[in-house]
């Protein structure tokens, strides 16, 4: 097709891009760059043709990263190039390569936040360099404070270190900012929680990334899920009965009443065992596994996972594989109502609280206060894991209310560490606080404490 101006070749190729038509995409590039070679748009869209989907042309990737540089030069102050020849050089395993454009955009633009969080992306991230990219990440942070992919990488880093407690700070500021990939933030803030025991805030975190589409964390995303959810079913709290009125199944709905999936199960075997063996037959050999793996499942009127990859509904599909007609049509049914009723289970888990460790651990050092026993209170409040700011500014609070016994009882060295606490935790919340109100309150907080801490002569 004839194309009068480059940019109507541009828009051609997006157009077919969007279709799924990737060769006739970067026909309609090339147009356009025949027309303009210069033309910014279709070289990094080439470009990036090259080195994602068509990379496995012969010698694909190495005209993409010659577009991808053509592009940089022809547009030195669009993220987009820059970042798409930088996911190029990692896939070619080239950080050094990838780092050269961008430390000559900062040299020009000093101020780039998002030059700085690719290079702190490089660097920490891919590179080896934790310590360098979480210096490049708090640049882009000084530059634009409300940077949610900046926090991202942040957490990835972060993680890598095993420093739990800022990883999870920083994934969760990505998702109150926004970033360019919340499923992965919430999916490695559903492995901290789960870390913890934090089993029923892991759940949600795992539902959230499956929901939001985990790309190549789906598969991982879907096994916390299952994970988290079963460990939760297994504390005892939990169980699904399958002769409950609420949580029977039904082989046919509108001809049949209600029967637990016991009893279906049972029919079925009475159906199998009138069946002669025929090792040839393996519609019916896929049967008789099939029924194992779902009677496996059952266990005294109570539907629990079993084997590896703690599915019910699964082994009833794989049982279901064995028949034709209306027994197949049934038992298809009774695994999507396990299923359903699964993931209700689920969503019923995520609505109850599961024991706060936190409030028990402030409620044990209120004790300790109350006895007069500053010096282990002190300790004991101090070793809370405050990885979020609620419990951030719960130990905040408590330090600043044991502060004020610690003084009305003479003791004004206790009351100084208190106090000290106290002003750290609510100048942390302050630094990263949601809203100019939220702040404006924190450096009251801070203001409060740098007062108290004044009249007992620490400056």
């Amino acid at each position: 097709m004839p194309f009068k101006t480059a940019d109507d070749a541009c828009a051609e190729g997006e157009r077919r891009d969007q279709r799924g038509d990737h060769d006739g995409a970067l026909a309609a590039f090339e147009a356009a760059l025949k027309l303009d070679p210069r033309h910014a748009a279709a070289l990094n869209y080439a470009g990036w043709l090259l080195t994602t989907r068509l990379r496995d042309r012969p010698g694909a990737m190495g005209q993409g990263v010659d577009l991808l540089r053509d592009a940089i030069a022809a547009a030195p102050d669009d993220t987009r190039p820059l970042y798409n020849f930088a996911d190029a050089c990692v896939a070619l395993g080239q950080i050094a390569g990838a780092l050269a454009p961008v430390d000559a955009a900062l040299e020009r633009r000093p101020d780039w936040a998002e030059a700085w969080n690719l290079r702190g992306w490089l660097r920490g991230v891919k590179g080896g360099d934790p310590r360098g990219g979480l210096d490049d990440l708090q640049q882009a942070l000084r530059f634009r404070g409300w940077y949610g992919d900046a926090q991202l990488n942040r957490g990835r880093i972060f993680r890598e270190l095993m420093m739990h407690a800022e990883a999870e700070t920083a994934f969760r500021q990505a998702l109150r900012i926004g970033c360019f990939r919340p499923a992965e933030a919430h999916h490695r803030l559903g492995e901290l929680n789960e870390r913890r025991g934090h089993l029923r805030r892991a759940l949600g975190h795992f539902r959230r990334a499956v929901e939001l589409g985990a790309g190549d964390l789906a598969q991982d995303a879907t096994g916390g899920v299952v994970r988290c959810g079963n460990a939760l079913l297994h504390r005892g709290r939990f169980f699904l009965h399958a002769d409950e009125e609420t949580r029977r199944m039904t082989t046919d709905r509108e001809t049949r009443p209600p029967r637990p999936i016991a009893a279906v199960l049972a029919d079925v075997r009475g159906e199998l065992a009138r069946v002669a063996e025929d090792p040839d037959d393996q519609l019916i050999t896929v049967g008789r596994m099939g029924l194992m793996a779902a009677e496996t499942c059952l266990s005294e009127h109570v539907l629990e996972p079993r084997w590896a990859d703690q599915s019910p509904a699964l082994a009833i599909e794989l049982l279901a594989t064995g028949f034709t007609g209306e027994r197949y049509d049934a038992l298809r049914r009774v695994a999507e109502d396990v299923r359903r009723v699964w993931l209700e289970l689920y969503d019923e888990l995520l609505a109850r609280e599961e024991p706060d460790p936190e409030a028990s651990a402030l409620a044990e050092v209120e004790r300790l206060a109350g006895e007069r026993e500053f010096a282990a209170a002190v300790a004991a409040l101090r070793a809370i894991d405050t990885c979020d700011e609620v419990h951030l500014l719960r130990r905040a609070a408590m330090a600043e209310l044991l502060g004020d016994r610690a003084r009305l009882h003479g003791d004004a060295a206790t009351a100084l560490d208190l106090y000290r606490l106290a002003h750290g935790d609510f100048a942390r919340h302050a630094s990263y606080a949601t809203s100019g109100g939220e702040g404006m309150a924190r450096m009251h907080d801070v203001n409060r404490l740098t007062g108290k801490l004044a009249e007992l002569g620490d400056r």
